[in-house]
This record gives C-alpha cells, structure tokens and sequence, in this order.
C-alpha cells in the first residue's frame, strides 16, 4: 500500500522573518526593546537610585504587554482583534439585552376574546343567504 504524506494547511503556514520569528514578532520585540532602553535612560537621565533588580522588574512589567500582543493569539486571531470583539459583543451589542420590548398582544386578556367569540351567534346556511353581510358580498 503506498503511504502519501499530507501537507499541512497552507493558511496556517507563518512566514518568519528572523529566525524563527514572524515579522509581527519581530516589530514587537524591536518596540519592546526601545521602550525599554527609553525606560533604562529616563531613569539614568534623572538620576534616580534603583538596583538593578528594580530596573529589570520595571522592564519586565513594560515589556510583558507589548510582548502579549506579538505571541498570544487566542481563536487564531491575533490579540487586538480577539480583545476589540470580545469587547464588541460583550458589552456593545451583548447576546442577552438588558431592557424589555412592550408587546401590546401581552397586554390583551384572553378572556375578553374568548367572551366575544361565544357572543357570536352560529348561522345555519339557509340564514347566511339572507344575512346582510352575505348580501353585500355578492
């Protein structure tokens, strides 16, 4: 029996740009590093005494958002388009509405049109042909 290997899907197929970085991870980690060598500088240009471990946890908080945006990708989408419509149908147009329709059928009781039908008095054929709504349609 011959065995053929399948290809994966090509849309799931990513281009790398720097090794095995995309190029949306590696514009991330470019930004990632400047800000923080903005961060390092402003602190040196300031004078500002922190340890170095100070320093390296103030990088890490920067730095963790900008990353999350480059290598997190729930729903294989990436991070902004995940959160901008789990925003959008969470709280602008959610599944279940807060407010209520009035629906004038609720307000009728179905008692006053049960009474109207037994009102309404049964015709034999012979009475229909005189009765003048009969007539009229004629």
């Amino acid at each position: 029996m011959v065995e053929v290997v399948v290809p994966k899907d090509i849309m799931a197929f990513k281009t790398t740009l720097v090794g095995p970085f995309t190029t949306r991870q590696t514009v991330c980690g470019v930004i990632c590093a400047a800000v923080e060598y903005a961060a390092f500088s402003f602190v040196k240009f300031f004078g500002i005494n922190l340890s170095m471990d100070t320093m390296i946890g103030l990088g890490v908080v920067l730095a963790v958002p900008i990353l999350a945006f480059c290598f997190i990708e729930p729903c294989n989408m990436p991070l902004e388009k995940y959160l901008k419509n789990a925003f959008v149908l969470g709280y602008l147009a959610p599944k279940v509405r807060v407010y209520e329709t009035v629906n004038l059928f609720d307000e009728i009781d179905p008692t006053e049109e049960q009474k109207k039908k037994k009102k309404q008095t049964k015709y034999s054929p012979k009475e229909l042909k005189i009765h003048p709504d009969y007539i009229m349609y004629e």
